[in-house]
């Protein structure tokens, strides 16, 4: 009953998240995959660093592998987002392409080409938005399956390692950073929040790289110049200088979690690590909300 129930708390998320949203479109699965496929090459460079430097420099604090683990995430999740507005460009320009050739056509078949050139700007510009909008080609459907990806597997290694070994019949694990409790159960507590972390953070990631991409340096939306003026839900502005914003959130609050766990190296540790950790995961959440959930999309 420890096991099961401790695997519901921690995979609940990502299964749940991963099934009703993700599998059900091939192109988010696609995502969702090579987002796990990113994750995947920043924890093997965290590794390679820290197997390189540990035994040099002598490190033996637990900052010595999380600082590489926190910094090669936030430089793989920014070139992940980086790829994907590549492979964007290139969807857009093919269907661009399609558009005009069938306008050209249907202006052949019209005879009629000076009447139907402005409905046929008018028809490419919405025939690429309806096989955008087909494809869930936005910034939230793509950076949410961009998280389950990069969260599940992150869910898969934290946390599936110590519940394959409590499935043999060994007893129950208990640490002396929290006596009280099975050691199943303040994992599958972190790798619940955890998760969900990895989803705010994405999505902090695609909005900040896309105003990067979207305007120069002190450029943005008129609207949103005036810090001052801003909303509720628009307080990160619809500029450059909110996608930077954005993006140091990330950096900070991944390494405040990750701050928190170290708790744990401590005698009744999880007294702090298990009340701090939901405790950000709700204030990533809310800032995220207050900051930029009513200008996410461009």
């Amino acid at each position: 009953a420890l096991v099961w129930g401790s695997a519901a708390i921690g995979f609940a998320p990502f299964v749940c998240f991963f099934f009703q949203i993700v599998f059900p479109k091939p192109q988010l699965l696609i995502i969702s995959i090579a987002a796990a496929f990113f994750y995947l090459l920043a924890a093997s460079c965290a590794s390679l660093i820290w197997t390189i430097l540990d035994p040099t420099i002598g490190l033996d604090s637990a900052w010595s592998a999380i600082i590489p683990g926190i910094f090669f995430q936030f430089i793989f999740r920014c070139l992940f987002v980086t790829v994907y507005h590549k492979v964007e460009q290139v969807i857009e320009a093919s269907i661009e392409r399609s558009s005009e050739d069938s306008n050209d056509e249907s202006r052949e078949q019209s005879g009629d080409e000076n009447n139907n050139n402005n409905a046929g700007e008018q028809q490419q510009q919405t025939s690429v938005q309806i096989a955008k909008n087909k494809l869930s080609l936005n910034d939230a459907a793509c950076g949410l399956a961009a998280g389950v990806g990069f969260g599940g597997l992150h869910a898969i290694l934290l946390f599936g390692s110590l519940l394959a070994s409590e499935t043999f019949d060994a007893g129950v694990l208990f640490q002396p950073s929290c006596p009280a409790i099975p050691s199943l159960v303040v994992s599958s507590l972190n790798t619940f929040c955890f998760f969900f972390l990895d989803l705010l953070w994405m999505l902090f990631t695609f909005f900040g790289m896309r105003r990067r991409m979207l305007f120069p340096r002190g450029g943005g939306s008129l609207t949103d110049m005036n810090p001052l003026r801003r909303r509720f839900g628009h307080y990160f502005g619809n500029t450059r200088m909110g996608g930077n914003q954005a993006l140091l959130v990330v950096l900070i609050t991944h390494t405040a979690a990750s701050g928190f766990t170290t708790f744990n190296n401590f005698e009744y540790g999880c007294v702090f690590s298990m009340t701090t950790i939901p405790a950000l995961t709700m204030i990533v959440a809310y800032v995220f909300w207050s900051g930029v959930s009513k200008i996410y999309l461009p």
